[in-house]
């Protein structure tokens, strides 16, 4: 099945022709290889800033970060206002992350953020690979925090400054200095690939009934 063509009921979004072939852009790269090394993989850390604005929360902005080969690249990030053109920026991100497996710090609220946007704004849901580091901190690093925390009590305990709260490219790139301590502690224990921190992931949450 095509990785885009999940299509919601219903009439979806109009978009524009340009658009559409840049979704087929996406949708036509190849899937990433999930067991290869942590160290051969490119892996997209990415945020999502939400505001209410007086009503219902909603996707203001998004940031990324690229690791590729265990390093942050700071060319190789994106950052993006919903703004008055939500498909452009979402395609935007979409076509940043390239299908690579997507890092967040608490999926329930990027994620979920990220997914309604995509639905509302692109009328599909792109199937794409999930860690989610509020899960796979505790259980790499039991010693330091006995249960999940707030992303701030972990960079914290690992040193790493927050240098802007509530920026979506800021908080990114905080994800992904937490992410590049992830690699060496899975690396040590024998989690080499992107495929075994997927499999701690789901053991994690298949022991907390979630």
């Amino acid at each position: 099945m095509n990785w885009l063509s999940r299509f919601l009921p219903g009439g979806g979004p109009a978009l524009s022709a340009a658009q559409q072939s840049a979704l087929d852009a996406v949708a036509a790269q190849a899937a990433p290889d999930l067991t290869r090394a942590h160290y051969e993989t490119r892996y997209a850390v990415v945020n999502a800033e939400v505001g209410t604005d007086g009503g219902a929360p909603r996707l203001l902005a998004v940031g990324a970060v690229a690791i590729n080969r265990g390093l942050v690249h700071p060319a190789d990030a994106f950052h993006a206002r919903l703004g008055d053109t939500p498909a452009d920026a979402l395609i935007g991100l979409l076509r940043f992350i390239a299908r690579a497996p997507v890092v967040v710090f608490n999926a329930q609220f990027n994620q979920g953020s990220l997914e309604r946007a995509f639905e509302q704004h692109l009328g599909r849901l792109p199937e794409l690979e999930w860690l989610d580091l509020m899960v796979l901190l505790p259980s790499l690093f039991p010693e330091r925090i006995g249960g999940q925390a707030r992303m701030d009590v972990w960079l914290a305990a690992f040193g790493i400054d927050r240098l802007g709260h509530r920026d979506a490219l800021l908080d990114a790139l905080a994800v992904a200095q937490l992410h590049q301590v992830v690699l060496t502690r899975a690396s040590a224990q024998g989690l080499a690939t992107p495929a075994d921190l997927l499999d701690t992931q789901s053991s994690r949450k298949w022991l907390r009934g979630s």
